[in-house]
């Protein structure tokens, strides 16, 4: 008999013939580094990482602004010192004016100081010089409501009242520039003091969302340790749960050889053959080492049309009975998986009981399906431990069997229940325990075949 072929979708092709040169990849496989770095440099990841900075040089642009454009204000080089300048010059011309004591020498120089600032102001005004000896003039003398060059006859007819009235025409450009630069001095502390929350409030939200990507990127590597270590002690328990179901039909291969070689009867031989075929079989369902989790943890069934009779006639030897109907009963299920929860009950019952095991099985009635039932007289189990016996790698507590791991019971409920069945124990008024596999009732069931099997 020649092996089906076992090839599947994804495995590599068969070896090359000599002589014939396999095709080079298109591009080389990434290293794991790159790999690492690739999924560390996800887009959404590096956009992420980027916001901080990013809404740190917002603000910092929006509190900069503000102040660049005052400070880049030409209005705001200035100091006045020149208003101020122009104002001492009048008045040291005014003392002297009024000192009979000043030499006529001095007195003219002073009287030309001031009347060469006000010739050199319309000299700058007519050209229209960048940087003027008295900036923004006209503005200032809109403000303070005089004109600098009012001073000028002032000055030259050399009466006190028209020096007077020139001090006071300087006097209220001397204002009219200290309120504007007052003013320029608030704008400045305002932009200055916006500039200063909103740096703190950049540093403020940038050291928050900094601390929540660290989080977050915490949370991410725990989160993914801890699938890790799921998917790892998943791998684990099916590699425990597939050594567990393996053992079974081992131990009947061995045993079939040895009786094998112990008869010469051909019907007994050919008995023992299908069940050397049979085990096999089961051997080959049990170790598709590509479905282990589908087949003993997040299980997957293949469910088909299923006499439970004939399954149930399959397991009787001399130790295990039958009681079932004349007729087949039929369920939509998984028959490997029926089959390994019966062999599993089976076990469990022949651990603990020294006598036959009984399995009876009900039909399905109006309102209920079929249940299997596994009865044996054993010592039982107390109320407490009937659920609890379900949990993986739990054991009775004084139990003389240590060789159990306890995954018989939880393998079978999980079939049972993958297969839209219900999987319980309970214990009989006579002693012992009892089994009981309940299956769904009609429509889920499938109705009886009425005739009986040749």
């Amino acid at each position: 008999m020649t092996a089906p072929d076992q090839s599947r979708p994804g495995q590599p092709p068969a070896a090359q013939p000599p002589g014939q040169r396999r095709p080079a990849p298109a591009c080389e496989p990434a290293s794991p580094e790159w790999r690492v770095l690739g999924m560390l440099l996800r887009r959404e990841d590096l956009l992420l990482a980027l916001l901080p900075s990013l809404i740190s040089v917002m603000l910092l642009s929006v509190a900069f602004l503000p102040a660049y454009r005052i400070l880049s204000n030409p209005e705001t080089t200035w100091t006045g010192y020149n208003y101020q300048g122009f104002l001492n010059r009048v008045y040291q011309y005014d003392r002297a004016a009024t000192n009979p004591a000043t030499p006529p020498a001095t007195l003219n120089a002073l009287r030309d100081r001031v009347l060469s600032d006000i010739q050199i102001a319309r000299q700058q005004a007519s050209a229209g010089t960048a940087e003027p000896l008295f900036a923004e003039l006209s503005e200032r003398e809109r403000d303070a409501g005089v004109d600098l060059t009012d001073i000028e006859p002032l000055i030259l007819s050399g009466r006190p009242a028209d020096t007077e009235q020139a001090i006071r025409i300087a006097e209220n450009l001397h204002a009219a520039a200290n309120t504007h630069l007052n003013g320029v001095r608030r704008q400045l502390q305002t932009s200055l003091y916006f500039m200063q929350v909103t740096v703190l409030s950049a540093a403020l939200l940038s050291g928050m969302f900094g601390t929540g990507l660290i989080l977050r990127a915490l949370n991410a590597t725990r989160r993914e340790q801890a699938n890790r270590e799921a998917r790892e002690a998943q791998h684990r328990q099916a590699l425990g749960m597939a050594a567990h179901e393996l053992r079974r039909p081992l131990q009947a291969l061995l045993l079939s050889t040895d009786a094998l070689r112990g008869t010469e009867n051909l019907r007994a031989r050919e008995k023992i053959l299908r069940m050397i075929e049979d085990h096999a079989a089961q051997l080959a369902v049990r170790t598709d080492l590509e479905r282990l989790e589908l087949m003993y943890v997040n299980i997957e069934p293949r469910p088909e049309r299923t006499d439970l009779n004939a399954l149930i006639a399959r397991l009787e030897t001399d130790r295990v009975r039958t009681r079932r109907p004349a007729t087949p009963v039929h369920v939509q299920a998984d028959p490997n998986h029926l089959r390994q929860v019966l062999e599993n009950l089976i076990e469990n019952a022949q651990r603990y009981a020294d006598g036959a095991i009984l399995i009876t099985l009900d039909p399905a009635a109006p309102g209920s399906g079929p249940v299997i039932r596994v009865l044996d007289d054993g010592p039982g189990l107390s109320g407490d431990l009937l659920e609890r016996v379900f949990e993986v790698g739990f054991r009775q507590p004084g139990s003389p069997h240590r060789e159990g791991r306890g995954l018989g019971l939880p393998i079978a409920r999980r079939y049972a229940t993958a297969n839209g069945a219900h999987l319980s124990l309970h214990s009989p008024d006579g002693g012992g325990l009892e089994a009981r596999l309940t299956f769904p009732a009609a429509p889920e069931s499938v109705p009886d075949d009425p005739q009986v099997p040749a």
